[in-house]
């Protein structure tokens, strides 16, 4: 599949939804829920759902250029 922007897994037994969870590649899984959102996790899809993430710190990381520059002083 060429996106992979979210998924929900809707099951009885716990530990299937957790196995499945593990095998779909999406940016966000959800458990026996949809459209939740915990606010200090990013959201965002893996291939060609869209570029970087959002809703967290960590789409910061999209704005950012991070420089580190060392100076020998004598």
């Amino acid at each position: 599949m060429p996106f992979g922007l979210a998924a929900s897994v809707w099951s009885r037994d716990a530990a299937t939804g957790a196995r499945l969870a593990q095998r779909i590649d999406a940016g966000t899984v959800w458990i026996n829920c949809h459209g939740v959102y915990a606010t200090e996790m990013p959201h965002g899809g893996f291939k060609h759902s869209g570029y970087g993430k959002d809703l967290s710190v960590y789409a910061l990381d999209s704005y950012s250029r991070i420089k580190h520059v060392m100076n020998k002083t004598t």
